[in-house]
């Protein structure tokens, strides 16, 4: 009886082993198949990777294009404002005038590397000697980018001025902001006779996707 017994229990032992063992390897052959890639999966990877870098690069160029060309816009439009305010404050003509090195004004008829505001206590347009400059604005864009200031006649021109009243009669335009993408990105500000500062936008009808400047036209790039 004790034999049989004794029988049973190994043979169940055994058994127990055998399945153990088939489980565990099972489980390695497991770990073994999910270690890597295969040669399809890793493909399927790199073609879908390849797509998002398609799509998603020239997206996220436009993006940073946009964002860039914004915030000189919006810069610039804060700058205005600041110097008509200190305009009225002091009581004498701002002037606002391109400069590539923050201490005179260009004649460049380019506004891509900076501008600064002065009291121009003579109103003569010259930056004379012991005139405050107290405003000084660098701008670092790359060569592709143009930013220009065209008066009330279309002409390029290199400063606006406010007078101590605010207005700028006489000195009103607009100021364009284009990169390689041409006129259907590009951006501006009107500056009103009156001396306030807004953003130009498309005003046709059917819209073209250019922004107009005062008077109707769409704007020009370079």
């Amino acid at each position: 009886m004790w034999g049989i017994v004794n029988i049973n229990v190994q043979l169940a032992g055994q058994k127990s082993r055998r399945r153990g063992l088939g489980l565990g390897g099972r489980q390695r052959r497991m770990r073994q198949r999910s270690a890597g890639f295969t040669i399809v999966e890793l493909m399927v990877v790199l073609g879908i990777f390849g797509v998002l870098l398609v799509v998603g690069v020239p997206g996220f160029q436009n993006t940073l294009k946009n964002n860039r060309m914004a915030s000189e816009m919006s810069s610039l439009r804060s700058s205005l404002g600041n110097a008509r305010s200190e305009a009225m404050a002091r009581r004498m003509p701002v002037r606002l005038c391109e400069s590539a090195n923050g201490t005179a004004c260009s004649t460049s008829d380019a506004w891509t590397s900076g501008y600064i505001a002065y009291a121009d206590e003579d109103d003569d347009n010259v930056l004379d000697a012991g005139e405050d400059v107290f405003m000084v604005q660098r701008i670092d864009l790359p060569d592709d980018v143009s930013l220009v200031f065209r008066n009330a006649s279309n002409a390029v021109t290199r400063s606006t001025r406010f007078s101590s009243r605010g207005d700028s009669l006489g000195d009103f335009g607009h100021f364009v902001i284009c990169d390689d993408r041409g006129e259907t990105q590009a951006r501006g500000l009107a500056l009103t006779a009156a001396g306030s500062a807004r953003s130009l936008i498309d005003e046709d009808d059917p819209e073209d996707d250019i922004v107009n400047i005062p008077g109707g036209d769409d704007v020009s790039c370079p």
